[in-house]
Formats: structure tokens, C-alpha cells, sequence
């Protein structure tokens, strides 16, 4: 298995350095000058601001530097000489932890980068109350009041980057096994590189169409997208459950 697995990644080494490095220089453009035009109140929400792009994009940078190779192999026949010396069991599974796995990798350190680019690069932001208090009819501090896991985000922003980036790793990963899934049974390149993304559009009108929004993929990736009131526990489960269903 292990052979299998150094075998998949040595294959699939310069999409998966290409990606992460194209995507870690990204992060840090798009969090170091996107946030000049929003008013802010805390150092994190520049990565926040920052790494919207990604939120959109995530299940495309999941399954484009990995889940175009077990459709080659399909169609030039290289499972067929490659099954004999091994099991099918064995030689999937180790091609699934190596896209999944990689997937995860990326997203978490695009993210991460961003977290740190926000709190230790980028320098203080002049920090602007844009919401008025009902109290005082005055300008006052609005995320302990809307924002999700609102303590943490204020009191430890690092701990809040580092917890959020390692989950959106993990859901980064959750839909490079949809799309290694298409890659199994699809004959259709476009299909199997772009199905997860789609799938996201149609659930996110779905959801919306039915009043599940709290419910949707996009939600369970990026939790600040949805009214904190409408968050739960399931708004992190039944997305990345019904995207391997």
C-alpha cells in the first residue's frame, strides 16, 4: 500500500506543487489588497474578505490537479496492466487517499497562509464601527454580536484561522472524493473536473429553493456566509454528507 501511495503522489507531484504554490502566492495578493476597500473591524476579517474567492472556487481547486489521471489511465487502458500485480481494492484506495489527501493539503495551507498573511503581514487596519447600536444610536462593535464563534474569532484569532483552515481542508477533501467518484464511472473529462463545482451551484439553489440555507456545501465551508442564529451542528454535516451520497 505504501508503494501505492509514494506511486500515486510521484505521478501526481507537479499538479499538486503547482496548485498549492499558485494558490498560496493568490492568498496572500487577494488578502493583502482586497480588504482596502471594506470597512473593517478586526485584523482577521482581511483574511476573511481576502480568501472569498476561494470560498467559490474551493471544489475546483479539489478535484483539477488530481482527478484527471485515473480518467487517462481508463482510457489508455492502464488499469487493465496494472490490476494483474495488484488488488483492485488496494490500488483504488491508495489513488483515493493520495487525491483526497492532497486536496486537504492545498486548501489547508491557502488558508492558513491567508490567516497569517492577515494577523502578521499585513499591517493594522483602521478599525471602522459600521454598525449602530440600538442603545446608543451610535457606531459600535458588531462581531461579538453576529459573528460566528464570535469569542474565539476575537479573543484568539490565530486558534480561529488555524481550526477553520483545518476544516476547510477536511471539506476540500470531502469533495475530491466526489470527484474522484466521477473520475471512476464518468467518461467525460469536463464532467469529472467540473461535477463537484456544479453539484455546489445546484445545492446551493436548492437549499435556498427549500429554506435549508444553514444546510448547504457552502455553508459547511465557509460557516461566516450564513446568520450565526442559523448555525448548528448539522449546517457543518449535512453538506459534506450528501455530497458523498
Amino acid at each position: 500500500m505504501k508503494n501505492l501511495i509514494l506511486l500515486e503522489l510521484h505521478k501526481l507531484r507537479f499538479p499538486i506543487i503547482f496548485t498549492l504554490i499558485l494558490g498560496m502566492i493568490a492568498s496572500v495578493v487577494l488578502c493583502s489588497t482586497i480588504y482596502k476597500s471594506y470597512a473593517l473591524e478586526h485584523q482577521l476579517e482581511v483574511w476573511e474578505v481576502g480568501f472569498t474567492f476561494f470560498n467559490f472556487t474551493f471544489p475546483l481547486v479539489a478535484v483539477l490537479p488530481t482527478c484527471w489521471l485515473l480518467y487517462f489511465e481508463r482510457k489508455n487502458e492502464f488499469v487493465k496492466y496494472t490490476l494483474p500485480r495488484t488488488s483492485k481494492r488496494k490500488y483504488l484506495f491508495s489513488k483515493w487517499i493520495v487525491i483526497a489527501g492532497s486536496a486537504s493539503l492545498i486548501m489547508f495551507c491557502i488558508s492558513f497562509i491567508g490567516v497569517v498573511t492577515a494577523l502578521y503581514i499585513i499591517p493594522p487596519i483602521e478599525i471602522i464601527y459600521g454598525w449602530i447600536s440600538p442603545d446608543t444610536d451610535e457606531p459600535a462593535p458588531s462581531l461579538i454580536h453576529f459573528h460566528f464563534a464570535a469569542e474565539l474569532f476575537l479573543e484568539k484569532p490565530l486558534l480561529y484561522g488555524l481550526l477553520l483552515s483545518i476544516w476547510k481542508g477536511l471539506v476540500c477533501g470531502v469533495v475530491a472524493t466526489m470527484g474522484f467518484g466521477f473520475s471512476l464511472f464518468s467518461r467525460n473529462l469536463f464532467v469529472i473536473l467540473t461535477g463537484p463545482f456544479i453539484y455546489m451551484l445546484l445545492d446551493n439553489y436548492l437549499m435556498q429553493m427549500l429554506a435549508f440555507d444553514a444546510l448547504r456545501l457552502y455553508v459547511a465551508f465557509e460557516p461566516t456566509s450564513e446568520l450565526v442564529e442559523n448555525i448548528s451542528i448539522l449546517s457543518f454535516l449535512v453538506g459534506p454528507m450528501l455530497a458523498l451520497l
